[in-house]
C-alpha cells in the first residue's frame, strides 16, 4: 500500500459554490453454495451489525477477523466502539485502496489509523479518557490478531501508541474545551442541541467572511492564536481563542469568522482535532 494515503476534505468560503460530484456505486455479488453457508453468513451479519460494519466488510479479508474478535467480547461496548472505528477505516477511508491482507498492513497503516482516522470518531466525555480507552482496545486487538493469524504487529503498534498517547490526550482535551465553548450545556441532562446549533448558524450568518478548513496552530501570544490553513497556506489571527490547551502544531478542523472586515478572526465551531503527523494523510477536494 502507498506510504501516504490521502484523506479528502472540503475547504470553502462563505459564498461557496454549487459543485456537483459524480456518484459512483459499486456492488458485490456473493453466491452461496449450500444452505449452511447462508445461515452462517446471516449470523455473521447480526454480529457485525453490533459494531455497524458495512456489508462490504463481510466479503473482505478483515471481516471474519473483526467478527471473530467480537464473538470473544460479546458484552463489551468498548470493543463495539473500537471495531466500529476500525471497520470504518477499512470501508470508508481506505475504500478501493484497501490492503488485501493483514500482512500488508504495515507501520503506516497503523499510524494513519491512530493519528488521522481515530480523531474523526473521538467521543466527548467529562473524564477525558476516551483516547486512553481507544489505545488500550487497539493493543488488545493487535495482540489477539498476532496470535490468531501469525502477524508481528504488536511490538511496533505498541511503541507507536505509547509515543502518540500524550498528543492524543491533548487533542481530546482541546476537542472537549472547544465543544463546551460552542455548546456550554453539552453535558446537562436538559441540553437542547438545536438551540445551540441555531445560535451558531445565526452568528456565522452575521459574519462578512467565514472559512471552514483544517488549520495548523502556528503560534500563541496571549489570547491571540495564529492559524495556518493547511489547504490554502494562508494565515489567520484568531483573537480570544476559547481554549487553554491549544498548542503549536496541533490541527483544528472547524470554522472561523470575521465581522465588518475586522482585522482579527473569531473561532466559531470545532469539528475535529488532530496531532500534527495527521497532516501527511490529509488532502482537500477543490
Amino acid at each position: 500500500m502507498p506510504n501516504h494515503r490521502q484523506y479528502n476534505f472540503d475547504s470553502e468560503q462563505k459564498e461557496g459554490n454549487n459543485r456537483q460530484k459524480q456518484i459512483e456505486v459499486k456492488t458485490w455479488v456473493h453466491t452461496f453454495s449450500h444452505p449452511d453457508e447462508h445461515k452462517e453468513f446471516m449470523e455473521e451479519f447480526k454480529i457485525a451489525s453490533q459494531f455497524e460494519m458495512r456489508y462490504r466488510g463481510l466479503l473482505e479479508f478483515y471481516g471474519a477477523d473483526l467478527i471473530a474478535y467480537k464473538r470473544n467480547n460479546m458484552a463489551s461496548q468498548h470493543v463495539n466502539e473500537f471495531l466500529h472505528i476500525l471497520s470504518k477505516f477499512f470501508t470508508d477511508h481506505l475504500e478501493n485502496n484497501c490492503p488485501s491482507s493483514w500482512k500488508e498492513c504495515q507501520s503506516t497503516f497503523w499510524e494513519e489509523f491512530i493519528s488521522t482516522c481515530y480523531p474523526q470518531y473521538m467521543k466527548l466525555s467529562t473524564k477525558h479518557n476516551e483516547s486512553e480507552i481507544f489505545l488500550t482496545q487497539l493493543m488488545k486487538f493487535v495482540k489477539w490478531l498476532d496470535k490468531r493469524i501469525g502477524t508481528t504487529c504488536y511490538k511496533a503498534v505498541k511503541e507507536y501508541a505509547e509515543n502518540i498517547a500524550s498528543e492524543l490526550r491533548s487533542c481530546e482535551q482541546l476537542l472537549n474545551e472547544l465543544h463546551l465553548h460552542s455548546f456550554p450545556r453539552l453535558h446537562a441532562g436538559d441540553w437542547n442541541p438545536m438551540e445551540d446549533i441555531s445560535r451558531i448558524e445565526n452568528e456565522l450568518q452575521d459574519c462578512d467572511d467565514t472559512i471552514n478548513s483544517i488549520f495548523e496552530v502556528e503560534s500563541i501570544a496571549g489570547n491571540l492564536v495564529t492559524l495556518c490553513d493547511i489547504d490554502s497556506t494562508k494565515t489567520y489571527q484568531v483573537t480570544d481563542f476559547p481554549a487553554e490547551n491549544v498548542r503549536p502544531g496541533i490541527l483544528l478542523e472547524g470554522t472561523i469568522g470575521r465581522k465588518n472586515y475586522a482585522f482579527y478572526w473569531l473561532w466559531y465551531h470545532i469539528e475535529g482535532v488532530y496531532p500534527q503527523i495527521a497532516q501527511k494523510y490529509i488532502s482537500f477536494e477543490n
